[in-house]
Parts: structure tokens; sequence; C-alpha cells
């Protein structure tokens, strides 16, 4: 039995590879959104494969089957005589228990899958009527692009907690208070005052740094794109510099206590996976000459071979990374944070699609920020769609007939 997760993920060549590694006698078990963005490379293969779920199809011989093994009842609108054999293997799950019924990013999230985005809607979301959903614009009437990117990075720093309904105080999830949103200053802040110091053992460090990745994951921005100055390169600049300002960071550019680190290639030696994040730390564990603790630089990643454990590495070894203040929301996929901010460009581009603004929306765990540099954009984004041609949908039609 092979389970796959995130499979929305997976190309259409890797899936193939898949299927040929595979045994006769083995089950494939797929999970994922299909509503998510498909693929990097060619293909949308779970997409494709799920494309008749919301209907179900199934026959009524599937339907008794699933009543009897897992209870309930099988409405009769998903129940078709007509049924494909692909469609008795498809389950939508329909009910969600990531989000309470009244969650704005639930119902924000819904609104751009189905493109229902409507002016009552961007009403509620502009006038914090949702307790977990804000729209940021810039104060500026003639809507500047500096005015708006300015924007963007100071809410990088704070998270904007006093944008949101009641100041982000008070809310509730599953009977525990929610702490109100936060942006990098949070991590940073942590990271200032850990209180460690060479006499404290590598245990207190490993200790500081899972705490330290965990307040880091509390915020992250999105992009949609990547160059430009809407894009991961242009943002990630702009925020470094603002941190800077801030006295939070010591420089902006180059290797300095502080900088997130997205790891953009697999690096079996090190044992680095595409899309890990480490944090850089300076640690007391190297000596000078006269035998002194000396502080150098050391980049912290979560150690996956050991729960709550910690890998250092020096920055000299890591060859494929790029600072991550602003990822792509395409690199987002398969991770949330506490607190997501999607910031769309002020112009529509071919990557703009239904399936990238629901992707940004459903990485936030309790907050979700946006920022759109002109709100047409957002309004034409969720009427595109992502359109793939791998034959895979055409394929699944000709077998049945």
């Amino acid at each position: 039995l092979l389970v796959i997760d995130e499979a929305s993920m997976v190309d259409v060549d890797l899936m193939a590879s898949v299927f040929d590694a595979l045994p006769g006698n083995a089950q494939l078990i797929l999970l994922g959104d299909k509503d998510q963005l498909a693929s990097v490379d060619a293909g949308a293969v779970l997409g494709e494969l799920c494309q008749r779920a919301l209907l179900a199809h199934y026959t009524p011989e599937t339907a008794q089957w699933l009543v009897a093994m897992a209870g309930g009842e099988i409405p009769e609108s998903l129940v078709d005589e007509t049924g494909q054999p692909m469609d008795q293997a498809v389950a939508m799950l329909r009910k969600s228990y990531r989000f309470r019924e009244d969650s704005g990013i639930r119902a924000f999230a819904e609104a751009a899958n189905t493109n229902a985005l409507d002016n009552a809607m961007l009403r509620q979301i502009r006038e914090a009527e949702f307790d977990d959903v804000i729209l940021l614009n810039s104060r500026s009437k003639s809507g500047d692009t500096e005015d708006t990117l300015d924007l963007v990075c100071r809410h990088a720093i704070t998270g904007s907690p006093e944008a949101f309904r009641n100041a982000g105080q008070g809310r509730q999830v599953n009977g525990q208070s929610l702490p109100p949103p936060v942006g990098y200053r949070h991590y940073l802040e942590r990271l200032q005052n850990h209180g460690l110091n060479e006499n404290s053992p590598r245990e207190d460090w490993d200790a500081m740094a899972v705490q330290l990745l965990e307040a880091f994951s509390d915020f992250q921005v999105l992009c949609a794109l990547r160059k430009g100055p809407w894009g991961v390169e242009g943002l990630n600049d702009r925020i470094a510099k603002q941190l800077l300002a801030e006295k939070l960071i010591p420089r902006a550019e180059g290797w300095y206590e502080g900088r997130p680190v997205l790891i953009t290639g697999n690096d079996y030696n090190l044992g680095l996976m595409n899309g890990d994040i480490g944090i850089a730390v300076n640690v007391p564990w190297d000596r000078t000459d006269t035998g002194e603790p000396r502080y150098t630089l050391r980049v912290a990643f979560p150690d996956s071979d050991t729960a709550g454990g910690i890998r250092w590495i020096s920055p000299s070894r890591l060859q494929q990374l790029e600072t991550v203040y602003a990822m792509t929301v395409h690199k987002s996929q398969g991770s949330e944070f506490n607190h997501t901010c999607l910031v769309l460009p002020d112009r529509l581009s071919p990557v703009l699609t239904k399936e990238l603004v629901y992707t940004g929306i459903t990485r936030a765990r309790n907050w979700f920020s946006l920022i759109v540099g002109d709100i047409p954009v957002l309004r034409e984004a969720v009427s595109q769609q992502v359109s793939r041609a791998s034959g895979l949908a055409l394929a699944l039609v000709e077998s049945t007939d």
C-alpha cells in the first residue's frame, strides 16, 4: 500500500513513474486538495482524476458498500446508475474540520474557489467584519505602487493586529485563547532576547532554535510572482531593508543573524530537501587560538530524523537557497502558517488564477491578511482558471467508452 499526501503537487511524468514502479497487487491512495495549484511541471493529475467528485456519481452498489463500511447515508444526488469506474474510486471530503463554520478564511476561500467574490464579501473583509480576515489598502488616494509596497513592509514587521476585529483580541480556538496576529518582529525579538551564552548547553540552543522556527512560522508573506517589485525578489529586499531600519537585523544583505532561508533544491549529503526553512543564529561553539569561545553563524533547520531535533549547518555548505521573508504561493503548498499575508500585484498576469488565490488563502491557520495593488486584479484572478492539457481527463472518458 502506497499513500501519497499532497498529491496535487505531483506532475504527470512523476505519477507515471509511480505507476510503473508499483507491482500489480499494490494499492495506491492519493490524498490532496483538487482545487489547489497543480504541479509546477506538466499535468494536473489529482484535479483530473477528481473532476467529477462534486456529484460523486456512485453506482447503487458502491453506495450500498459505503453505507455498510462507513455507516451514515449516501444522498440520492450522489448516486448515478451510469457512474464510471473511476468515479467509484474517488472520495470527496465534504465537511471541513480545519475552519469553523463562521470562519472568514473559510468563507473567503470558498468564494475565491467558486468565483463568487462579490461586493458584499469584499465589504465584509475590508471592514473587518470577520474575526480572522482583513484587506489592507494604501492610504494614498492615488493607489501609488510605492505606497502599497511600503504598506506590505510595515505589515510584515508587526502583522497589523490593530487592523483586525477587536485588534485580534478575545478569539477562542478549541476552548483556548488565541494570541493576536504577529509579524516578523515576533521571531526576531525572540532571537535577540534568547538569554543563552557560551556556557549554555547544546540542548538549550537546540530548544531555543525549535522555538525560534515555530515563532517564524507564525507569519509568512506569500506572492504570486518571482520577479519585479511585487515578486519574491523585490519584496524580500524591501522587507529586509525595513527590518534593518527597525534595528531588528544587523544588515540587509548576505549572511546575518536572523536571516531566514528557504532551500530550493534537494541536498542529500546535508539531509535537506527542497522547501526546508532554516534561520541563521550566532552560536559560541568555535574557539579562538587562545581557546576562548567564538560566536559564528550556523543555520538551524528542523531535523526530520529526530522529533524536536535541530540540524546546525554552516552557511558555506549551503548552495541552493534564497531569503524567505516572502515566498511564492507555489512554494508554500503543503505548508501552513498561523498568519498568512497574500500579496497580489497591480496588474493581471497569467499566473494569477483562482487556484493560486485559493491556495494562498488556505495556507492560513488562524489569521489571513490580503494586500492587493488593484482590487479589480483580485476579481479577474478568481475568474481565471488553470488549464492543463495532459490528456488524462480525455483518456479516462475514452477508457469508459
